[in-house]
């Protein structure tokens, strides 16, 4: 029974220690006490495309369009893959600022899933808020059909960002890049 228990124990010392394995990603619902505003992310030197009449996203602040230069980034995002060449790393980023991380889970979280992800809405007729539609879309469609900018979001303390890529892993990880850069 010891000769059993002992490799068993041994096994269990050496993965039990081992730090866990991390990509660097951030979980797509992160509670922080930090509030943040688009001071923050100029900072980092996000450039504002656009700021959107959020009149209609219910309990939201305010609302950009930006683009940020992420050197971490690989060349796989939706506008690369749509234009057939390299964009600098430049990434296209939605930021929606809520009083609180609760109002941005309540008030933005459905909002958010209307608008990204493969079957993100892009007309303006069926999505839920409709301001700066134009943005969340790139071209590329099999029939020139727009598709979808945004793979997913990230709701961050008291922001959710919506992120360039295509795909929800490729969206997290570009999400996870800026953030990290906040936070530094």
């Amino acid at each position: 029974m010891k000769k059993i228990l002992l490799p068993i124990a041994l096994l269990l010392i050496i993965y039990g220690c081992r730090p866990e394995p991390s990509d660097g990603r951030v979980d797509q619902v992160t509670d922080i006490p930090n509030a943040y505003s688009i001071e923050d992310f100029k900072k980092l030197g996000l450039k504002i495309g656009e700021k959107y009449d959020n009149k209609d996203l219910p309990n939201s602040l305010s609302v950009y369009w930006g683009f940020w230069k992420d050197d971490d980034a690989d060349e796989g995002s939706a506008r690369f893959q749509s234009l057939g060449g390299s964009v600098g790393g430049m990434r296209d980023f939605e930021i929606r600022f809520y009083s609180s991380h609760d109002d941005a889970v309540n008030y933005g979280s459905s909002y958010a899933e209307n608008a990204t992800g493969s079957d993100a809405v892009l007309t303006k007729k069926e999505s839920l808020w409709a301001e700066g539609i134009k943005n969340r879309r790139t071209s590329g469609g099999p029939d020139g059909s727009p598709l979808p900018k945004y793979g997913g979001y990230v709701i961050y303390g008291n922001f959710i960002l919506l992120c360039e890529g295509v795909s929800l892993d490729q969206s997290l990880q570009t999400c996870s890049n800026l953030i990290r850069n906040l936070d530094q």
